[in-house]
């Protein structure tokens, strides 16, 4: 008997056409190629003719696939976020969806706080100093020394529209570092050029303040000069005309004195309206940086003393809620830092963009763990404040 045919050869070259610009393909130099007939491959290969009936129900039988179907998924463009659109324009590359790499030193400071605090646990490294974004040459104007005041705000934002619910925001928290970093960076350029404007109104309103308390100063000058007239007056052995001249030195300080309060008043009502746009403006102020939310002014700065800080703190923080630590150094203009602290009945978060977010067990765990921060990180800053966010 007979061999079976040999299978025809299978070859995974596909021949190349015109391109979409009407151009031939450059051929390399190549041996000479067998004619191929009606029914033979490329390569000389004779194809299997088909029986007659499968020749007529081959129509039927396969599905009529066109040359569209054959380019696969039409994938559309993906849509970028706001954050991501500002990352390119900026030049920044937007998040991947991946956190960036901590740096050694920050993962060792990190685990022995962790060490020292055994109710406490670091969720999510965020070590702002070691992201690659914040590397990059010509930042905006107010995130040369990081985004930590932005991150606070969103950590407060992302908690508080979770309800509360810590690991919930804990996860939001998570997926905008991981995804969205250069909006934190816009966030704080944002939120540096207001404070500026904030402090230039407030700068102006003090100059304004100074100036009417100088005012009320020079009427009771004019004041003092005419009732010290009044009591020349009274003695009976002046002359006429020096009885005169003082008469018409008392009338025009009583001029002056009715022109100056009247000046002084309108000045006042002045004044009284910059307050209160200045103190609106300050509350909106106060609003961003608790990622939209209103916020109550728990503690003013108050000194940080390794005897009372932590009995400050936990007193300051007795409420559920989200709160904004600021840390400042000694001096008017002196740098600043921020933490965010979330204080619930079961566990409890911190957030300093420098370390970590972290959990702990307790109310009383946050408070040591805080106390950590302070006393291996920021041994030159001297007062704090605490604002709660609900």
């Amino acid at each position: 008997p007979k061999a079976p045919p040999a299978p025809p050869k299978v070859d995974n070259t596909v021949a190349q056409g015109k391109t979409s610009t009407g151009a031939q393909p450059v051929s390399k130099p190549a041996a000479p190629v067998k004619t191929a007939g009606p029914d033979k491959t490329p390569q000389g290969d004779s194809f299997k003719k088909p029986t007659p009936n499968a020749e007529a129900s081959s129509s039927s039988s396969r599905p009529n696939i066109n040359a569209h179907d054959l380019q696969g998924p039409q994938v559309q463009a993906p849509k970028l976020s706001e954050s991501e659109v500002q990352d390119l324009a900026m030049g920044r590359t937007p998040g991947k969806g991946k956190a960036a790499p901590v740096r050694p030193e920050i993962q060792k400071v990190a685990e022995e706080m962790k060490a020292e605090v055994p109710g406490s646990e670091i969720l999510r490294y965020t070590d702002q100093g070691g992201h690659p974004m914040l590397k990059k040459p010509n930042l905006p104007s107010g995130t040369q020394d990081g985004v930590c005041s932005a991150m606070t705000s969103e950590w407060i934002r992302t908690g508080i529209e979770a309800g509360g619910d810590p690991k919930k925001g804990s996860q939001a928290f998570g997926k905008l570092t991981d995804n969205h970093f250069g909006g934190l960076i816009d966030k704080q350029h944002a939120e540096s050029l207001q404070s500026n404007s904030l402090t230039k109104l407030n700068n102006e309103h003090m100059s304004a303040v100074s100036k009417f308390q100088d005012s009320v100063e020079q009427l009771k000058d004019k004041r003092a000069q005419r009732n010290e007239i009044n009591e020349l007056l009274t003695n009976p052995d002046l002359t006429p005309d020096e009885r005169q001249g003082l008469k018409q030195q008392r009338a025009e300080l009583n001029q002056e004195f009715k022109a100056g309060m009247a000046q002084l008043n309108q000045d006042k009502e002045a004044l009284e309206h910059k307050q209160a746009a200045m103190q609106s403006l300050t509350d909106d102020f106060r609003t961003g940086r608790g990622g939209g939310n209103p916020g109550v002014r728990v503690q003013d700065y108050e000194p940080i003393e390794g005897s009372t800080f932590g009995q400050k703190l936990f007193d300051g923080t007795k409420e559920d809620g989200h709160y904004r630590m600021g840390l400042r150094k000694p001096g008017e203009s002196a740098d600043g830092h921020v933490i965010g602290l979330h204080k619930t009945d079961g566990k409890s978060r911190l957030m300093d963009a420098n370390t970590a977010e972290w959990q702990t067990n307790s109310h009383k765990d946050l408070v040591n763990l805080t106390a950590e921060h302070i006393d291996r990180l920021y041994p030159d800053y001297k007062s704090f404040d605490l604002t709660r966010y609900n």
